[in-house]
């Protein structure tokens, strides 16, 4: 359980950092709606992608 929360904590705060720095550096501008939906759909992924690897190692 705890180690679900930091792995999601660390996506979250991780995906938030990396999305605001792009949009920042290459954009000039940071949208806290882009950063928000982006992020979210980072962590959806990272999150899947952790299941599915779960489930391969186990077979």
């Amino acid at each position: 359980m705890t180690r679900e929360v930091l792995f999601l904590a660390s996506a979250a705060l991780g995906s938030i950092a990396m999305v605001a720095a792009y949009l920042w550096l290459f954009h000039g501008e940071v949208s806290v709606k882009e950063v928000g939906s982006t992020a979210a759909a980072m962590m959806f992924g990272a999150y899947l992608g952790r299941i599915w690897g779960r489930n391969e190692a186990h077979g």
